[in-house]
């Protein structure tokens, strides 16, 4: 599953890590917004999957073969009308932006994904992969996942520039600790604190309880499952 783990990387990266404030507004207001945003998947998973392109990825009966680059441009031009639709729905048809709505969408990519990538390579992704895979997942999209948890809840929610980086950054380390050797791992039981004495010397109430509860548990449970794939 090599080029499984590479294309969610590509993915996580286009959808998250890449996908500025700017890119975001775009998708909402053109079209040219979203084929650029599909585009930077494209150009991701080109360079992540460079060695494959060329391969055959699926074998559809006999006679069609879906090579690697041919893959990617497919999920490429599913990845464009999967935003589309739900750009559409929000706009035109008054669906709500919502944590299910969000989680759907990812969803769908990722079923995209596991229907055009090879049986190729071993279960668990290669570590460079795993430890990219880690760092998005603890910064970027546990931010914008607690975005839609609470706006669920409370029915609005905002990310507050200064104190967004903070809390990612404290997160990644977190999950980052878990992957050093023996009890060492524990270690991040010290971030884990030291970020919530800060919390609470420096008066910050930028975040709600449930956003710093679920932002450190996220980080936790992505930290312990990189451990276990890692070693």
């Amino acid at each position: 599953m090599i080029i499984f783990w590479r294309l969610i990387l590509a993915h996580l990266l286009t959808d998250f890590t890449l996908q500025t404030n700017f890119i975001a507004k775009w998708k909402r207001e053109t079209v040219w917004g979203c084929i650029a945003h599909s585009l930077v998947f494209m150009i991701s998973a080109g360079i992540l999957c460079y060695e494959y392109l060329t391969a055959t990825w699926v074998t559809i009966g006999p006679n069609i073969i879906i090579y690697g680059w041919m893959a990617i441009l497919f999920l490429t031009i599913f990845h464009f009308f999967e935003d589309q639709w739900r750009i559409w729905t929000i706009q035109k048809l008054d669906s709500p932006d919502s944590f299910p709505f969000f989680l759907w969408d990812q969803f769908i990519h990722v079923i995209f994904i596991f229907v055009l990538f090879p049986q190729n390579g071993g279960l668990f992704p290669e570590k460079w992969v795993l430890l990219l895979i880690l760092f998005i997942l603890t910064t970027h999209f546990t931010t914008i996942f607690i975005y839609y948890f609470e706006k669920g809840i409370y029915g609005q929610a905002q990310i507050p520039l200064g104190r967004k980086y903070i809390s990612m950054t404290a997160r990644l380390v977190i999950a980052m600790t878990l992957l050093l050797p023996g009890k060492w791992a524990l270690s991040f039981i010290v971030i884990f604190l030291a970020d919530e004495i800060y919390h609470r010397l420096t008066n910050k109430q930028e975040f709600t309880r449930v956003n710093w509860m679920i932002g450190n548990l996220l980080a936790v449970i992505f930290g312990l499952i990189a451990r276990y794939v890692y070693y």
